[in-house]
């Protein structure tokens, strides 16, 4: 029988997987970047916050550790349910433990919030199921591209 963990594959080679264009700014406490839609739905966007705030807790724990959504405690959509044009979005780290981080995050359109929310997220230490050679290289990588002008 093959084991499962065999067929774990990081890059699944579906275009816009990573749906964060870049990434302007970090900080000990906060993160910001942009990304740019073409008539999508909002979820989507949700999905960008939810990507930025993932990769604010690998940053601050210097890729160290696997991050993953735990939950949205709560996040308002702002007018349309359609997002197109270039957004900013950032998150601010509003509370941690040893292993979960609560985020604000934002998405905003010309100085407007489309969608803000509160969203938590938990960190395992790297293991057989979340195997620490093909992870960190592959958030490192993503994330220096996405930091590059």
């Amino acid at each position: 029988m093959m084991n499962i963990i065999n067929r774990i594959k990081v890059n699944t080679g579906l275009e816009d997987f990573v749906l964060l264009d870049r990434i302007s700014e970090t900080g000990a406490a906060t993160i910001a970047g942009k990304k740019k839609y073409f008539n999508v739905p909002v979820y989507l966007g949700i999905e960008s916050l939810a990507q930025l705030g993932a990769y604010h807790v690998r940053f601050i724990n210097d890729f160290e550790i696997h991050a993953f959504l735990l939950k949205i405690s709560h996040c308002h959509v702002i007018g349309s349910k359609i997002l197109h044009g270039e957004y900013l979005i950032d998150g601010k780290l509003i509370n941690r433990s040893k292993s979960s981080y609560s985020y604000f995050l934002r998405a905003k359109k010309k100085d407007r919030v489309q969608i803000e929310g509160e969203f938590l997220f938990s960190t395992l230490k790297y293991n057989d199921n979340f195997n620490k050679k093909i992870l960190e290289k592959h958030y490192r990588r993503v994330f220096s591209c996405l930091k590059k002008e």
